[in-house]
């Protein structure tokens, strides 16, 4: 198949072109930023703004697109809080204009990105998706907005949008503050690391690899629903101090100083569940919390990222 993957150059977009790729299909690589031609003449390079509703449609046109993987946006709820205005567009009005784009060329299904923090606080023992969202920055904001752009296109104009709840990506690559990468990293370099409090904070969180997995197999899955969003995790919940002490195995030297209690401003979510990602979509994480540091660990002796 042609799929045009939107922010191709991005942290999950790479990962998700290279996937498609070793499996045999064409991608259209959409990116507003100039680069270098691929050695891979499937991987087809196109540069354009996100909120370029024509740009969008003749690319579409013009390589047969036949499904659409939307990577591009501002992707740190943190951010977001510096910069509003900025998230609001590439969040909601880029999204708008890849929906209206694939309405007028004729492309059903979008997998497009929702996040944990659509929920806010989300003080339950299991998160499911019927629970209630009350996102509490302007990124979550944008991102329950994308449900429900997507849940009104697919009624409205017989779409087929899969939105994915993502918790917090980690892995290689992850350019977006993280609190597993600064632990490592100071770690590495032989640095203390030190926060006033945090040690009790609960993340859910999922290697890359998983969420691409997921991703792909949200683009390629048989269902067909008016609206299907799914909470995509690796069906673990450490605590900051629990990833701490997985990398002082991997690290002796490593040391921190970390106080108790959470993250000040962070929401407090229950487990996640992905039942229905592993019921509908075929989704079963690979990675465990121990490998995934592991290979963490090993990839950010050599990187900065």
């Amino acid at each position: 198949m042609n799929i045009m993957v939107t922010g191709g150059r991005g942290y999950m977009g790479r990962y998700i072109v290279e996937r498609l790729l070793k499996e045999g299909h064409t991608v259209i690589n959409y990116n507003r930023d100039m680069m270098l031609p691929f050695e891979n003449p499937r991987n087809i390079f196109v540069i354009g703004e996100i909120t370029d509703v024509p740009r969008l449609f003749t690319t579409m046109q013009k390589y047969n697109v036949d499904r659409i993987i939307h990577t591009a946006a501002q992707s740190h709820p943190d951010i977001s809080l510096e910069m509003p205005l900025g998230t609001l567009e590439a969040n909601t009005t880029g999204l708008l204009c890849v929906f209206e784009a694939a309405r007028l060329a004729g492309i059903k299904r979008i997998v497009c990105y929702s996040s944990d923090a659509a929920y806010g606080h989300a003080k339950v023992d299991v998160v499911t998706e019927d629970q209630p969202l009350c996102p509490r920055t302007p990124y979550g904001v944008t991102k329950a907005t994308a449900e429900m752009m997507a849940r009104a296109y697919n009624w409205s104009f017989d779409m087929d949008i899969i939105a994915l709840r993502s918790c917090a990506v980690y892995g290689p690559g992850q350019v977006m503050p993280e609190y597993a990468r600064d632990a490592i990293k100071a770690a590495v370099n032989g640095e203390k690391y030190s926060l006033p409090s945090g040690r009790d904070q609960k993340f859910n969180m999922v290697f890359i690899t998983d969420v691409v997995d997921a991703s792909i197999k949200a683009c390629f899955t048989d269902k067909r629903s008016d609206f299907a969003a799914y909470n995509i995790s690796s069906g673990y919940q450490p605590t900051l101090g629990e990833i701490l002490d997985v990398i002082k195995r991997y690290i002796p030297t490593a040391e921190f100083e970390v106080g108790p209690g959470d993250i000040e401003g962070w929401d407090i979510h229950g487990f996640f569940s992905i039942a229905a990602a592993e019921r509908d979509l075929g989704y079963k994480p690979q990675v465990s919390l121990e490998e995934g540091m592991g290979m963490y660990i090993e990839w950010l002796k050599e990187h900065s990222f």
